[in-house]
């Protein structure tokens, strides 16, 4: 649901019968499809490089308070070096932001 509560069934509080099994299928922005929470969750480890790459990106954007230009990728690549190396922890990744030479530069 929207606060992240596990549920087997949608919660229709008018209607006759029993609540429908909620569909957690759906199809990815590059069209592959998965059936179920733990097919998208597999889709989603499969691209930790993008996904990181794509949170960095705007966690930097949002650090720096522009957008980024093609002369900050060099700088970016660096920040995603140090988060693969340390296998994406969220607080490396914060602090490898936080003292890199895109910061700095500020």
């Amino acid at each position: 649901d929207a606060i992240g509560q596990w549920r087997e069934r949608e919660r229709v509080p008018t209607g006759k019968g029993k609540d429908p099994l909620v569909n957690a299928s759906g199809v990815l922005p590059d069209g592959r499809p998965f059936k179920d929470a733990n097919e998208f969750k597999q889709l989603l480890l499969n691209d930790r490089d993008v996904i990181a790459r794509a949170f960095i990106e705007h966690l930097c954007t949002y650090a720096l308070r522009r957008v980024l230009t093609i002369d900050d990728r060099d700088d970016v690549a660096a920040i995603v070096a140090v988060a693969k190396q340390n296998d994406y922890r969220l607080k490396d990744i914060v602090r490898a932001v936080a003292v890199s030479e895109l910061i700095r530069r500020r």
